[in-house]
């Protein structure tokens, strides 16, 4: 008897230790670690996110001026090749731009308002190595911020690297056009 109580206690013992290592493992973010990512355009940015970038919000712009408009464009061209439907999904793409502009500059403000509040609270409380660290993370906002302005000036003068998705857009809805041509000209001579 003795031996298979060893056994019991000692498979006790790992149950236990499993128990508390997961008591220890601190909880997960309520942060998303993709802020932002999934956007309006409801696409996901998510891996790209963890793969470069600063992780915040400025992010999110800059995944959505790498996304990938002419294949969508293209299936729009196959179900519905009108222009006005091209017209109004770039009006739509800007409007979702502009939104995330906006949904930006508010999340820095926040986030500026907040670093302020740590900023004097801990130079009150006389922690210099935090105010720097905070002090410098509170740059690297204000930049952002100002990128983010430039970024809104240079959409409004249509300078290309602000305006490539739409023409991706075009250059997809295009295609669809054509590939659509093509298909109605093969139907007609083979019957």
């Amino acid at each position: 008897m003795g031996l298979f109580d060893f056994f019991r206690k000692k498979e006790h013992t790992q149950h236990a230790t499993a128990e508390q290592n997961q008591a220890i493992t601190p909880p997960k973010s309520d942060i998303p670690s993709d802020y932002g990512a999934t956007g309006l355009s409801g696409n996901g940015y998510s891996a790209e996110l963890t793969s470069f970038g600063s992780r915040l919000p400025i992010d999110m712009i800059y995944s959505f001026l790498r996304e990938d408009f002419e294949q969508r464009a293209y299936h729009d061209a196959l179900t519905s090749p009108d222009s006005s439907y091209k017209e109004t999904n770039l009006s739509i793409i800007r409007s979702n731009l502009e939104v995330m502009f906006r949904q930006t500059t508010l999340k820095y403000g926040d986030l500026l308002r907040e670093i302020d509040f740590h900023i004097l609270s801990r130079e009150q409380a006389g922690l210099t190595d935090i105010v720097e660290l905070l002090k410098s993370r509170k740059i690297t906002y204000n930049r952002h911020v100002e990128e983010l302005n430039k970024m809104k000036e240079d959409l409004d003068k249509g300078e290309p690297y602000m305006t490539g998705i739409f023409k991706s857009y075009e250059v997809g809805f295009t295609r669809g056009l054509a590939s659509l041509s093509l298909q109605n000209f093969k139907m007609d001579h083979t019957s």
